[in-house]
C-alpha cells in the first residue's frame, strides 16, 4: 500500500505531467550546457525524424559520431544528408544503418553486423497507432505496437550490451502516457503471440474486442520505464559500486513531430485521443525544446545523476512504476525475456 507521502508525490507529478502536455509551449525554454561529444559514439533508432533527428543533430554538433538506426533507409539517407549539410564538420562520422524494431530478425541482424563501443545508445523508434492497412501483429506474432515501442529495443539491449562503454548511457523515449498504462498482477511469464493481452499488452480493465492504439501504446510507454529500473538494477548489481553506466527514460511532451500526421482514421474511429492531439497540435513544442531532456541526460555530468528514473523537462518526476508493486514489475523481465527469446539474467 502506498504511504501518504509518496501518494502526494505521485499524484502532484502526474498532475504537473498532464498540465506539461497542455501549455508546454508556454513555459520557460529549456537549455542544453555545449558538453562536448569528441570521440563518443552514439546510436540512435528512428533517428531520420522528429525527436531522433533533434537528437542526432545535437549529438553531431557536439563532435560525435552518430549511427541513425532506421527502417526506412531512404529517409535515413536523406536525413544524414540533412544532418551534414547543417554541420558540415560532421562529415564522414554520421552513417545511416537499416534497423526495423518491430521486427525481432531485423534486431539480430543490425546486432550481429555491429563491432566497437557504444557511448549512447538512444532507443527512440516508436510508433503510436497502427498503419491503415496494416496487420495488428508482427510477422513473430507480436503486437505491432509492443514490438516496435519496446519489445525490439529490450532485444537490441541485450544484443549490444557488451559493446556498452563502462560509461554509457541508455536512454529511452517515453511519454506521458505512461501514467495512463495499467499492468496485472497475474499475466502469463510464457510467450503469448497473435493475441493482446489484457493487463500485459493493455489496461488490466479492457473490455474492447479490438482495443484502442492507444490502451497498448500506454503500455509499451510504462514498459519503457519499468525496463530503465531494472536494467539500471541489473547494471548495478552486475558492477555493484564500480558501476557507471546509467539509464534514464524521459517525456519529450506534446511535440510536433510526423508522428502526429501518421494518426489514421482506424485511430481516430477506436480512440478520441488522436482527434484532440492532431487538433491541438499548434500548441505542441518545437522538436528541439522535446529533444531537450534527452540530450541533457545523454551528455552532461549532472544529466540525471543516478540512473533508473523517469524525467520530464529535467526533472525527476514519480512514475507510474515507482507507485506499482515491485514483484508485478520483477515479473515484466520474465516475460520480455521469453518473448525475445533469451535469458538475460
Amino acid at each position: 500500500m502506498l504511504t501518504k507521502v509518496s501518494q502526494i508525490d505521485f499524484f502532484w507529478d502526474l498532475l504537473l505531467g498532464f498540465l506539461n502536455l497542455a501549455i508546454g509551449r508556454l513555459l520557460p525554454r529549456l537549455h542544453v550546457p555545449k558538453t562536448d561529444l569528441t570521440k563518443k559514439v552514439a546510436i540512435i533508432t528512428g533517428g531520420n525524424s522528429g525527436i531522433g533527428f533533434q537528437i542526432a543533430l545535437e549529438f553531431a554538433r557536439r563532435g560525435a559520431t552518430v549511427h541513425l538506426a532506421c527502417r526506412n533507409a531512404s529517409k535515413a539517407d536523406n536525413a544524414v544528408s540533412e544532418i551534414t549539410n547543417q554541420i558540415p564538420e560532421s562529415h564522414g562520422r554520421v552513417e545511416a544503418h537499416t534497423l526495423d524494431t518491430s521486427s525481432l530478425a531485423s534486431v539480430r541482424a543490425f546486432a550481429e553486423e555491429w563491432k566497437g563501443d557504444i557511448d549512447i545508445l538512444m532507443h527512440n523508434a516508436g510508433v503510436a497507432s497502427v498503419p491503415e492497412g496494416q496487420s495488428l501483429f508482427t510477422p513473430d506474432g507480436f503486437p505491432l505496437l509492443y514490438a516496435t515501442n519496446f519489445l525490439g529495443p529490450f532485444l537490441l539491449t541485450y544484443l549490444l550490451e557488451k559493446y556498452l562503454a563502462p560509461g554509457a548511457r541508455i536512454i529511452s523515449t517515453t511519454s506521458t502516457g505512461q501514467y495512463a498504462g495499467d499492468i496485472s498482477a497475474r499475466f502469463s511469464l510464457n510467450s503469448v503471440t497473435n493475441h493482446i493481452e489484457p493487463g500485459f499488452h493493455t489496461s488490466r480493465k479492457l473490455n474492447k474486442k479490438v482495443p484502442a492504439d492507444a490502451d497498448v501504446y500506454n503500455n509499451t510507454k510504462l514498459m519503457q520505464v519499468a525496463f530503465t529500473r531494472l536494467l539500471q538494477q541489473h547494471f548495478d548489481h552486475e558492477n555493484g559500486l564500480k558501476n557507471q553506466r546509467l539509464v534514464h527514460c524521459f517525456t519529450p511532451g506534446f511535440t510536433s513531430t510526423p508522428m502526429v500526421d501518421k494518426f489514421n482514421i482506424r485511430s481516430f474511429r477506436l480512440d478520441p485521443i488522436w482527434w484532440i492531439l492532431q487538433s491541438t497540435v499548434i500548441f505542441a513544442t518545437d522538436p528541439r525544446q522535446g529533444a531537450a531532456t534527452g540530450v541533457w541526460l545523454a551528455t552532461t555530468k549532472d544529466g540525471g545523476g543516478n540512473g533508473g528514473g523517469y524525467w520530464d523537462r529535467m526533472t525527476r518526476r514519480v512514475s507510474k512504476i515507482d507507485v506499482t508493486d515491485p514483484h508485478i514489475v520483477q515479473r515484466l523481465w520474465v516475460r520480455w525475456e521469453a518473448d525475445a527469446g533469451i535469458e538475460w539474467r
